[in-house]
Formats: C-alpha cells, sequence, structure tokens
C-alpha cells in the first residue's frame, strides 16, 4: 500500500514539474509577446513664449517583438505655467509594420497616450512622435523642461527634455517714441529687445528734459515683459522705461501718453423697425488710426438683439463685464483701421427711444449714441390717382404711393378674365420718396415686339426699379388696346395674382377713343428757337409757353425768309400738333420734353400699305401751268438722308400737344422737290396720321379705301421775303436830336423776337465822326427801336443807318435835327377833321385783337383750328384802323 502510494506521489510531482515547466514557458511568451523590450526618450522640440498656437514634436524609440503591443503616455503636468496644452496626434516611421490606435488625446489629467502594435512576424524598432499642441501666451523663457514619457506595458519611464524660448522678435507694444493711450499698458519685449535685461531691474521714469527724468514707479520683470501701466500717468506727458538710470538718453524706450479721441454718432436721429430700417453708424478716432475693439451696451436691448443690429460691423457676443460669462452684458466689435462706417439695422425692435453705450476695449476711451426706433407698420400701396384717363394709343403716368415700410410691390394693368388683358408690373421704390411712377403705353400693350409697353417715368427715372418680362407678364394682343375702362390694382404682394385677388386699393385705367389730330401755325424767331433747345428738356414747353405770352410766338398765316440765303434768319415755322394718341408710337415719353428723334423715327417708318405711319408734307398751292409743286416730304426728305433732320426741332408738352418746329433755313434744297420755295407762295401743310394699329385698318382695303381712313389735319401759310425800313422824316431821312438817347426806329415783316444789329455811321465832314451799332428785338407789332448816344453831335451831322445779321438789306441816308417830335408823336392837328369819324377811344392803341385772343396766347389743349389766310372777325376793325391811318398820314405829308 505503502509502495503504491509513494507510486501514485511520484506520478502527481512528475507532473506537476512538467506543468510547471510548460506554465513557466508560457507565461515568458506571453510577457515577451505584450510590452515593449526597449524604450528610449529621443527629443522634443522646444516652444516660444507668446505663441499662442505651437505645435511641438516629442519623440521615443521603441522596441517590440514580433505581434506585440505597447501603451504609450505622454505627461506634462511638470511644463511651467504659462504653457497650456490642448491636443495630441501620432505618427510612426514605420507605418507598414507598426500600427497605432489613440486612446487619450485631449490632456485630461494632463496625460495624452496611444497604443502601439507590431504587425511584422520578427521584432521592429521605431520612433513613435506625438505631436502636442497648445498656447504659450503667457510662458516665461526657461530652460531644461521635462516631459515625463512612460512605456505603461513595460513599465519603463523615460523623459525628454525641450526649452521655452524667446522668438527673437521684439514684440514691444508700442513704438519707441510713440504714442500709449491712457488705459493701456506700456509692454517692453525685454528679452528680446533689451540684451543687457536684467530681471527686476527696471524703472519708469518722467521725461523732465533732455538730460533728465523724474522716477515714477519702479517695474517688475515677468516673462522677459516689462509691463508699465499707465494708471496715474498724466496724458500728454513723456515716460520712459530704463535699467540705466535716470538720465533719457539711456532710456531702454520713451512713449507719450494720450488721452484716445473717440466717436460714435448715428446718420440719423430716427429710424423705422419696419420697411427701411437701416441707419450709418459712425465710429472713429482721429488720433488712433489701427484696429482697436470696442464694447456695445445697451440696457433695453438683449445681446442677441445687439448682435443683430450691429452684424454689419461684424458684431459677436462677448463677455464684456469678465464674469465669465457671455449672458446679457453686451456684444463686441472691431473697429477697423481707427474709423468705420456701417449700416446698423433695427428690423423688428420695438420703437422706443435706445441709448447705446461704445466702450474702447484697451484704453479708458468711450462715447455715446442714442437714436429713436419708430414702430411702424407694414404699410400698403395706393394710386395717387383713382382714375387716369388717357386715349387710345396714348401713354398713361400712373403714381403708386407707398404708405410705412412699405417699399415694394406689384402693380397689376387689367384682368384678363374681365378685360381680357393684363400686365404685371413689379415695383421698387429705392429712393424712398414713397412713390413709384410708370409709364404705360397703351400703343404697345400685348405685342412685345413694339418695345417695352411700360417704363419708369418723372422723378423715378434713374431712381426707382421696374420689372416687367413682356413675354411672360402680359397679354399678347393682334391689335391695340381696346377703349373702355381697365381695372389697376396695387399691392405689397410680389404676386400678380395675390395682387388681383387681394389688392391693397384699386383704380381704373379709363381709355378714350382717339380724336382726329388738329394743327396751327405759328411762327418764331431763331433766337426763340436756340432760347428753346438750350432750356432744360423738362423746361423746354415751358419756355414755348414763355414766348407766347411775351409775344415771340404768334399765329401766324406767313413766313418771312430771307430772299438772297445769304443770312440765316428767316423765320421759323412752328406747328402746333394736337394729337394725343399718337404719343405712344412716338415711345414712353408721357413727360414733356423734346422728342425730336422719336418723331423722326416715326416719320421714317413704314405701314402695310408702304406709307409712313406719320407724316408731314409741305406742298406747293397754284405753281402755275405745267410745273409740279414745290414739295417738301418729311419722310421721304428723312428717309433719303437730305439732311432735312438738321431743320426740325419737337418739343412734347406732356399733354398730347406737339411743337414741331422747322428751320426754313436749315431746309437742305435736296429735301425740296421742284423747288426751292418762292415769295409769293402759297403753302399747305398735311400732318397725316397713318399707323394700321391706331387706326385699326383693315389689310384687304385697297389703297384708296386706307386712304380714306388716315387722319389729315391741313394748314396753310404763305412765303414772304423779309423786308424792313427804317421811319423817315418828310425829306425821306432818318432823323435824330443830338441827346443821350437818340432813337432809330423802322418796321419789319419778319417774326416777332428776331434779333438784328442796327448800325450808325458819320458820313461826310460830320464831327465828331461816330460809328454805333446797338442789337434790337423785333416787338409783336413789327417794330423796333434802336437807342444811341449821339449827345455830341451837332444839328446837320450826316450818317448812315444800316441793318446786319438780319434776313433783309437795308441802309438809308439820316440827319441830326434840332427835334424829331413832329415825326415821332403825331401833333394835334395830324387828327382828323371834326367832319370825319374819329375813332372810338378804345382804338386810339392798338386793339386787344391785333394781339392773338386770350385763348391762343397760350397754344390751345385740342381746340385750335387750321390757320387760314383770311382773317374772320376782323375784317371790319382792321379796314376802319387802315383808313383812320391814310387819313393821318395825308394829314402829316400836307403839314
Amino acid at each position: 500500500m505503502t509502495d503504491y502510494n509513494n507510486k501514485i506521489r511520484a506520478l502527481i510531482l512528475a507532473a506537476l514539474m512538467v506543468f510547471s515547466v510548460f506554465a513557466g514557458t508560457v507565461a515568458f511568451t506571453g510577457t515577451a509577446a505584450a510590452s515593449a523590450t526597449s524604450y528610449t526618450g529621443v527629443s522634443a522640440d522646444d516652444i516660444t513664449t507668446g505663441d499662442s498656437s505651437f505645435s511641438q514634436e516629442v519623440i521615443v524609440e521603441v522596441q517590440l517583438n514580433s505581434n506585440g503591443n505597447e501603451t504609450v503616455e505622454f505627461d506634462v503636468s511638470n511644463v511651467p505655467s504659462g504653457v497650456s496644452y490642448s491636443g495630441a496626434s501620432f505618427s510612426t516611421n514605420d507605418s507598414s509594420n507598426i500600427t497605432l490606435s489613440a486612446q487619450e488625446t485631449d490632456f485630461s489629467d494632463d496625460v495624452v497616450s496611444v497604443n502601439a502594435n507590431n504587425t511584422a512576424g520578427s521584432s521592429v524598432t521605431f520612433n513613435l512622435t506625438a505631436t502636442l499642441t497648445g498656447d504659450a501666451t503667457g510662458a516665461s523663457t526657461t530652460s531644461g523642461v521635462n516631459i515625463d514619457t512612460t512605456a505603461v506595458d513595460a513599465g519603463t519611464n523615460e523623459q525628454v527634455q525641450f526649452d521655452i524660448v524667446t522668438n527673437g522678435v521684439d514684440d514691444t507694444t508700442f513704438d519707441d517714441g510713440g504714442i500709449v493711450f491712457i488705459g493701456q499698458t506700456a509692454a517692453y519685449d525685454a528679452a528680446d529687445a533689451d540684451s543687457g535685461a536684467v530681471n527686476n531691474s527696471y524703472s519708469l521714469y518722467e521725461r523732465v528734459d533732455s538730460e533728465t527724468g523724474s522716477p515714477v514707479r519702479s517695474l517688475s520683470v515677468s516673462n522677459g515683459w516689462v509691463n508699465a501701466s499707465t494708471s496715474g500717468l498724466e496724458a500728454g506727458t513723456t515716460y520712459f522705461i530704463s535699467n540705466n538710470g535716470q538720465n533719457p538718453s539711456n532710456a531702454d524706450i520713451t512713449f507719450t501718453v494720450r488721452e484716445q479721441d473717440f466717436t460714435a454718432e448715428f446718420d440719423e436721429d430716427t429710424v423705422d423697425n419696419n420697411g427701411e430700417t437701416e441707419v450709418l453708424l459712425e465710429l472713429a478716432s482721429t488720433n488712433r488710426q489701427t484696429d482697436y475693439n470696442v464694447t456695445v451696451e445697451s440696457e433695453d436691448l438683449d445681446d442677441d438683439e445687439l448682435v443683430d443690429i450691429f452684424s454689419e460691423f461684424d458684431a459677436y457676443d462677448a463677455d464684456v463685464d469678465d464674469d465669465s460669462s457671455t449672458d446679457e452684458d453686451g456684444v463686441e466689435i472691431t473697429v477697423a483701421n481707427g474709423e468705420q462706417e456701417s449700416n446698423t439695422n433695427f428690423s423688428d425692435i420695438d420703437g422706443g427711444e435706445y441709448n447705446f453705450t461704445f466702450e474702447v476695449t484697451d484704453t479708458d476711451a468711450e462715447a455715446d449714441a442714442s437714436i429713436t426706433v419708430n414702430d411702424v407698420g407694414e404699410g400698403e400701396l395706393d394710386l395717387q390717382n383713382s382714375t387716369t384717363t388717357v386715349t387710345q394709343g396714348g401713354v398713361a403716368l400712373i403714381t403708386v404711393e407707398m404708405s410705412d415700410a412699405a417699399s415694394s410691390g406689384t402693380l397689376v394693368i387689367g384682368d384678363e378674365s374681365e378685360d381680357g388683358y393684363q400686365t404685371n408690373v413689379s415695383i421698387s421704390d429705392d429712393d424712398d420718396d414713397g412713390q413709384v411712377t410708370v409709364a404705360f403705353n397703351t400703343y404697345r400693350a400685348g405685342n412685345a415686339s413694339l418695345g417695352q409697353q411700360v417704363a419708369l417715368a418723372g422723378d423715378s427715372v434713374g431712381e426707382d426699379d421696374l420689372t416687367l418680362n413682356s413675354t411672360q407678364n402680359q397679354t399678347d394682343l393682334n391689335d391695340i388696346l381696346d377703349s373702355g375702362d381697365y381695372i389697376v390694382s396695387v399691392s405689397t404682394s410680389s404676386s400678380a395674382e395675390d395682387t388681383l385677388d387681394s389688392p391693397d386699393n384699386v383704380g381704373t385705367l379709363v381709355l378714350t377713343e382717339p380724336q382726329a389730330p388738329n394743327q396751327v401755325l405759328w411762327r418764331t424767331s431763331q433766337d426763340v428757337l436756340s432760347d428753346v433747345e438750350d432750356a432744360d428738356d423738362e423746361d423746354r414747353a415751358a419756355a414755348i409757353v414763355d414766348a407766347v405770352e411775351n409775344g415771340q410766338v404768334t399765329q401766324t398765316d406767313t413766313l418771312a425768309v430771307d430772299g438772297d440765303g445769304s443770312a440765316t434768319q428767316s423765320d421759323v415755322l412752328v406747328h402746333q400738333l394736337t394729337a394725343p394718341s399718337i404719343t405712344g408710337i412716338l415711345g414712353n415719353n408721357a413727360e414733356s420734353g423734346d422728342v425730336t428723334s422719336e418723331f423722326a423715327s416715326a416719320v421714317q417708318s413704314n405701314n402695310s400699305m408702304n406709307d409712313a405711319n406719320l407724316n408731314v408734307v409741305f406742298e406747293e398751292q397754284d405753281p402755275g401751268a405745267n410745273q409740279d409743286p414745290a414739295t417738301l416730304n418729311l419722310a421721304d426728305a428723312l428717309n433719303s438722308n437730305s439732311g432735312v433732320a438738321n431743320a426740325l426741332t419737337v418739343i412734347y408738352d406732356g399733354e398730347g400737344t406737339y411743337y414741331v418746329f422747322v428751320d426754313y433755313d436749315a431746309i437742305p434744297s435736296a429735301a425740296v422737290t421742284d423747288g426751292p420755295f418762292q415769295d409769293g407762295d402759297d403753302v399747305d401743310v398735311d400732318i397725316s396720321v397713318q399707323d394700321d394699329r391706331l387706326l385699326g385698318l383693315d389689310d384687304d382695303l385697297t389703297e384708296d379705301e386706307q386712304d380714306e381712313q388716315y387722319q389729315t389735319t391741313s394748314a396753310n401759310f404763305s412765303i414772304e421775303e423779309a423786308e424792313g425800313s427804317f421811319d423817315l422824316n418828310s425829306d425821306d431821312l432818318v432823323a435824330v436830336t443830338a441827346s443821350e438817347d437818340a432813337q432809330v426806329t423802322g418796321t419789319t415783316n419778319v417774326a416777332p423776337g428776331t434779333e438784328f444789329t442796327v448800325r450808325v455811321q458819320s458820313t461826310g465832314d460830320t464831327q465828331p465822326r461816330f460809328f454805333n451799332s446797338e442789337t434790337v428785338t423785333v416787338q409783336e407789332d413789327g417794330t423796333f427801336n434802336a437807342t444811341f448816344d449821339l449827345s455830341q453831335q451837332s444839328t446837320g451831322d450826316e450818317f448812315t443807318a444800316s441793318v446786319r445779321q438780319a434776313a433783309f438789306s437795308l441802309s438809308e441816308d439820316g440827319v441830326v435835327v434840332d427835334s424829331v417830335s413832329e415825326t415821332t408823336e403825331p401833333p394835334e392837328t395830324t387828327e382828323p377833321p371834326e367832319e370825319t369819324t374819329e375813332p372810338p377811344e378804345e382804338t386810339t392803341e392798338p386793339p386787344a385783337t391785333t394781339e392773338p385772343p386770350a385763348e391762343t396766347s397760350e397754344p390751345p389743349a385740342t381746340t385750335a383750328e387750321p390757320t387760314s389766310t383770311s382773317t374772320p372777325g376782323f375784317g371790319a376793325v382792321l379796314a376802319v384802323i387802315a383808313l383812320i391811318g391814310a387819313a393821318l398820314l395825308a394829314v402829316r405829308r400836307d403839314n
């Protein structure tokens, strides 16, 4: 039994020995696979003081057996204060065999770690690099700083060493001899700027004179910096920092203390919180032209509202009151280059008065500004006139008014479902005057090929905005827009559909049937034409009316022209054409002004019968046997490039009347067929509207039938050769007195308003000699009067009187007399004898009817009739005046 037990014990012991050897082998093999067999610290990069975002590489060398792995830690707890680490990343120089898996990267407890695994079938030695990032803004120069590195599984610890060094660049915050503002700290980079820097040995001195400094306080050195607070320092005083005594010549650096001037000002006192919600704010400093930060606070606004208001200043929520929280303590902005002007936006801010405090963050400078926010409603669109009336083919002016915050919207003319026509116009009041004026061309409406049918007009031109897609936002029409009433809808909506369904306001466009055109003939002078052409465009129609009122544009049936063509002072013919229906043909010019080019373009375009859409034809009447009449067909002349365009000026009065000026002297001979027009010619003028679309002409009409549909207005005038005469005495001489206001008078048939020169020149033995000229203006009754100073002359002195720069030639002999009263004012004896009928008292002066009647002193709008060569209503009166004049002349001749 004992032998048996011994055998069993021996067997168990043998087994235990075998297992223990095996287990030991396994245990050894497991340890070799799990940890580093060699671990060495290699290096760490130096970091630089003041670097706010450094990157530092720390390298260790690791050896791992086949399939081994190791966890490596980097501990920065021994790095001096002033350096803060924020993150880490890891890499190896043998990425084909070694795989890395980061464990900790955010320096929790000042440690980061990574696991390295050898995937090769053999032992590998490799470098493991940890790239550490952080902020060294507050660091001071330090040598021999250690980072602890540990191979955790192997239990091996190594240290790598580095230095905190300066960047070698002088980062002093102010210039030597420069300005430091009250509230700032004068920070001197002694470590980099002063090779003789000694810790805690600097002082601040007040500069007394060039050789003396007065000590203010001692200054310590922290991390290589010497900081001098401006607290207690006096603005306008110069100070210096030195570790070499109080002589300014030994100063390390010098500065002058100033107060920063700083202003904050809104461009307006008030702003709306709806609609136009922006107002300019200027922040400025005249003695600080670098960037600086400013905090903004307002008791009645939260930080989110302040960020929105000052968004163009890139405002952001900041910890303004240094309580480690950004909640409700204001916002911060940056002012670039000393001053900045940007918009602030008070959209959706409650109405009321707001006060703002602006404080520069690094100085004591601050400023206040206030503004009143108006609580404004959304507003609406309305029509200035609820009803707008225009002739078919004309241009309607529609003014849309905008209230409160409304600044844009939609104008819809017509309703396709009810009117068979609709156009949708987007409008915007860009100049903020509260209105947009739109010109609607009823001739072009419905046909995009004719051009845009809406345009800005009046004060809106160049100021506001209008958008219309002619091919999508209007109804297509084959014919001109029918006469009748059209609804006009406006709203702040950008949708035409919404505007029709829920308009802010509606009105009516009344389109009346066109009336036949009408013309009246007037004449004027070259000088008046020049005055009209020189006036501002919007004032030209008014200049014509003024000339009518002044008697310088008169109704006529004659035109006085230069007989030999040597001068350029012939009368100018003026056609007063009342034709509101052609306004749309000429374009979108719905207001007064020069429309010469538009008128010429309409004359040069043709209808379906190849006739001009609008034409003016001058034709001689009764040219004589076997002779063709002299004719000026304006359409033919313009299309042939004859140069007749230079003779044409057309002014629109904005109310359907056109003044067509025809400068006779500028008409080229090539433009008049079988011409020229001559003295004594009677000329008919036909102005014809011949446009297919306007007149609604059918394509199947014959030429004669279509001619009958044309609308023509006619007038007639005769051509006279320009002439004039001086008033002579009974000896057929021009008689003047030796006075300061000697007068030479005369009459002419040229247009009132015409200017020319009267010259008097001594002749014979007259002494002293004289040569005088005077510019005269022809009066409404055809007279002219030149005044000269002949006070140095004597009775009997002889001279010649003549005219220059006139459409006629005139020269007469003259004499200085004692008195010319008997020739300038008829004596009592020149009145008719008692047995003859005296003219009524009111005819001793020219009767009122010798001037255009009151209703024609200004061009009538629509009722003027063509001028004829007869004088209905005035013949009897003129006959009486003629008889009286003959009697007076006879009595004078007898005397």
